[in-house]
């Protein structure tokens, strides 16, 4: 045999393990054949490889599971072409009669191969070629070496958690030889805390800065991830197309042949912090995105490396405890001594419990004390006799443990023998090892104290005459009634309403008319019982609770005597300094009990619609409860129960009447309607709600959601109708309340509307009854846009006085002139000068109750500008009307 010419090339392979190669096989001439061609059959089964070749380089025997069949006698180059590494030694071994051991990795596997020459008379004859699996040896030295450089890196990271996140980064770029970063959760997003590629050298790895690679929104990707009990593989377009990377991130990973990710869950305390994630790319030593037993091994290492840092951060945070306690103390200090508060030390040690061991100057000005005069004395001991037995529990509860803290309100004595109100805040101080301490925050709470004093006594009565006030008056009824049960009797309640009170103010002002309710308060005060309970209730309302009022006949005389009490006229001082005689008389209302499970409410309700019937009868008069008043307060209070529980129910609606335009026959605007439904019923008529809604105290949440409502339909209706206009019904408490708040013109501006595309219609009635104070609510509503008309126009008493008056934008001639159309030449002019006066003063006229069309048709003969009415259009739920507008009608 010849060898061949010119061998392969024999790569620079890594020895097996370090060792040195072996010697030559030596052996005897003879010999040659049966080495080469029948090595030990148990070598054969158990290695990958066994080969022999001659001098040639042919095969002479070959065995083992990666041995391909048929291959003896032909050129080994051939045979074990899929294996160029290997035919390299064998041609390195036979040229230079040398021995040699290394490593060969074939398909994921590595593989210890010995080669040898087999020398005979100092000639070299051939050689033999073993190849032992050492994947599973090399795998731990590698995992070896990595944990070992890991732990001599985190010597030098010691308490830094950024390093040791990126020690750990290194360590696992460097083993699998693939792109590696850590991220942690900051502020709802990962965040990079460290990263490395893999570098030019084998076991390089090159640190990436932090910034390089952006924090991250959590999305689905990345909650499954940390979420997930162990790695998870995620193929690399799923990776970029469910996290949020840069786009040079992207395609420095491309370029590097990514093909998958795999992220491992860092958890601490058993929450998730992180993620460890490794790019599978062309060219890792590790395909870890396929080799399961690499993926639980890196899955470990995660575990540790997020342990790892939990240490690290535990002992940064411990480090800086150490230091904030230190400078904690120096604060403590200097914020003791110069606290805006109180502050006091009370020693809990046995030999001297509650001592106070330090105080500082704010608290010796609480106590007009020096400072020199407090330390050492009992903190009992500064506190009021009367307070101090209970100031002493709380220091033996906190000292033995029994509470943790301690709050009290109690009082203190001055030096000067004063007393003054503090607030106590008590705690333990916490154990540093010193002595067992409490510490006090006091705070100075006497002005505190005087103005909630001042704030009950104006709770309980009125600011202004110095009666009892509405819930004391209620409060002592309940008490009075409670006892009937102990004491039968009868309690009597009256309900007094001052008669035309309006006119002395409009006369003479309101100074006048407040001195008028004092005196009168002062009045009833001095002819009820001392036992009476005399109380205002509203603007100029008064309220009696008398209890052992007697028989009816007493409780009649009462009433004589509360009316008796105002025959006399009332002197009082005028604005020009001088005095004026004013006469006041009131309408009474009576009712009485003796039952003691009457109710308070139901009770001064009779009160009240009595009342009502004296002044209906004619004023200056009483008028006591009878069942025939009650019918209508019976129904009152099951319309308002019913209103409530429609309110709670969603079930209260809008139903919108349009307004035409009778010169272009269109809608210009519509009146939003308030409807009830009932399971039962359905649409309950508004003429059996609509009164007990205006004047029950549901008005102002009512009228609320009415004004929101019809905001809310009319921003949907300018859709299609640009200029549409909303005219919604409103009382008078409505229009104050909404002037002073603010809250109606804030709810047009919230849906986006101009002002004046909203209408506030009050009735005649409610502008007669107004107040100077209503007119300026309705002057501020109209100043910020909001438009304002009087409906029913014409059947008050003054109604040319409210143009005046009032900032009025549109009158209503109310439907009972428009009914008489045609028919009473006495209508005709009222409408005909209802029409002449707007167009004079350049107000919106609008006509109510169209029914027929003669009324229309008079209408449009005077040049009344507007209408609406049952014939023009009936209310209608919203998607009615709405269909109307969108045909153009």
């Amino acid at each position: 045999m010849t060898s061949m010419p010119h061998g392969p090339v024999v790569p620079a392979f890594t020895p097996g393990g370090g060792a040195p190669a072996p010697s030559p096989l030596q052996v005897g001439t003879g010999q040659v054949p049966q080495v080469l061609s029948s090595p030990l059959d148990l070598l054969a089964t158990q290695a990958p490889l066994v080969v022999t070749v001659d001098l040639g380089l042919r095969v002479e025997y070959l065995a083992g599971r990666l041995a391909p069949s048929g291959g003896v006698g032909r050129r080994v180059d051939r045979v074990l072409a899929e294996l160029p590494e290997l035919v390299a030694v064998l041609h390195q071994v036979v040229e230079e009669h040398s021995s040699r051991r290394l490593d060969v990795r074939v398909g994921g596997r590595v593989l210890k191969v010995v080669a040898q020459p087999v020398v005979a008379g100092g000639r070299v004859r051939g050689a033999v070629l073993v190849a032992e699996d050492v994947t599973a040896v090399r795998t731990f030295q590698r995992r070896a070496a990595m944990l070992a450089q890991m732990t001599v890196e985190q010597g030098a990271a010691q308490d830094d958690p950024d390093a040791v996140m990126g020690l750990v980064v290194r360590a696992v770029t460097r083993y699998v030889r693939a792109p590696a970063t850590v991220r942690t959760m900051v502020d709802g997003r990962l965040v990079v805390r460290a990263g490395a590629l893999p570098g030019a050298q084998p076991d390089e790895a090159v640190p990436v800065p932090v910034e390089h690679d952006g924090p991250v929104t959590v999305g689905p990707l990345l909650t499954r991830l940390m979420n997930a009990g162990g790695p998870v593989v995620v193929p690399w377009a799923d990776w970029v197309a469910g996290v949020d990377l840069r786009p040079e991130v992207v395609t420095d990973m491309e370029a590097l042949g990514a093909r998958a990710v795999v992220a491992w869950p860092m958890r601490a305390d058993g929450h998730p912090i992180g993620l460890l994630v490794v790019v599978a790319v062309d060219g890792d030593r590790v395909q870890v995105d396929t080799d399961v037993v690499e993926q639980l091994f890196l899955a470990d290492l995660a575990g540790r490396a997020a342990l790892v840092v939990e240490h690290a951060q535990l002992r940064s945070r411990t480090a800086r405890a150490i230091a904030d306690l230190a400078e904690s103390e120096s604060r403590f200090r200097s914020a003791f001594s110069a606290a805006p508060v109180g502050m006091l030390l009370i020693s809990t040690e046995p030999t001297r419990p509650g001592t106070v061991v330090a105080a500082n100057a704010t608290l010796a000005g609480y106590l007009g004390r020096p400072e020199q005069d407090l330390v050492g004395r009992l903190a009992v001991d500064l506190v009021h006799p009367a307070d101090a037995d209970l100031l002493a529990v709380d220091l033996a509860d906190l000292a033995d443990g029994t509470l943790q803290h301690s709050s009290r309100e109690h009082r203190v004595l001055r030096g000067d023998g004063t007393v003054s109100w503090v607030r106590t805040e008590l705690a333990r101080a916490q154990d540093t090892g010193g002595p067992h301490l409490l510490v006090a925050h006091v705070t100075d709470v006497s002005e505190r104290r005087r103005v909630e004093e001042e704030l009950a006594r104006r709770a309980l009565y009125d600011g202004l005459t110095g009666l009892a006030s509405r819930h004391l008056a209620m409060d002592q009824l309940h008490r009075v009634l409670d006892g009937l049960r102990e004491e039968p009797g009868v309690v009597a309640v009256l309900y007094a309403d001052l008669d035309r009170f309006k006119a002395i103010n409009d006369t003479f002002g309101r100074d006048v008319g407040d001195q008028v309710l004092t005196a009168v308060g002062s009045r009833l005060q001095g002819v009820v019982r001392h036992q009476a309970v005399v109380a205002r209730v509203g603007g100029d309302e008064i309220l009696v609770v008398c209890p052992q009022a007697g028989s009816p006949q007493g409780v009649h005389e009462l009433a004589a005597r509360v009316l008796g009490a105002l025959e006399r006229p009332f002197v009082v001082r005028t604005a020009a300094g001088g005095t004026a005689s004013v006469h006041v008389s009131a309408s009474l209302g009576v009712t009485s009990t003796s039952d003691p499970e009457a109710l308070t409410d139901q009770l001064v309700h009779e009160a009240d619609t009595a009342m009502h019937e004296a002044k209906r009868l004619g004023r200056h008069r009483s008028e006591t409860f009878t069942e025939r008043l009650g019918i209508p307060a019976t129904r009152w209070l099951r319309v308002e129960n019913d209103l409530r529980a429609a309110m709670v129910e969603d079930r209260m609606v809008l139903h919108y009447q349009p307004i035409i335009d009778l010169g272009t026959g269109r809608i210009s605007g519509v009146e939003a309607l308030l409807r009830m439904t009932d399971p039962a019923r359905g649409l309950v008529p508004p003429g059996e709600f609509i009164d007990v809604a205006e004047e029950s105290s549901l008005t102002y949440r009512l009228g609320d959601w009415v004004v929101n409502e019809a905001c809310r339909q009319l921003e949907v209706w300018q859709h299609i109708a640009p200029t549409l206009t909303m005219a919604v019904n409103v009382t008078g408490r409505q229009v104050a309340e909404a002037a002073r708040s603010g809250a109606m013109v804030d709810v047009v501006r919230s849906y986006g509307l101009a002002p004046e595309t909203l209408c506030l219609e009050v009735t005649e009635r409610t502008l007669l009854d107004a107040a100077d104070a209503v007119v300026e609510d309705l002057e501020g509503l109209t100043r910020a846009g909001i438009r304002m008309s009087i409906d029913d126009f014409g059947t008050g008493y003054s109604s040319l006085t409210y143009l005046q008056r009032f900032p009025v934008d549109t009158l209503k001639i109310d439907q009972s002139f428009v009914a008489g159309l045609g028919v009473s030449s006495r209508d005709d002019a009222i409408v005909t000068a209802v029409v002449a006066l707007g167009s004079a003063l350049g107000l919106r006229i609008v006509a109510e109750g169209v029914e027929t069309p003669k009324q229309l048709a008079a209408l449009r003969a005077l040049g009344c500008p507007y209408a609406q009415g049952y014939h023009l259009g009936r209310p209608m739920p919203a998607e009615a009307l709405g269909r109307l507008l969108a045909a153009g009608a």
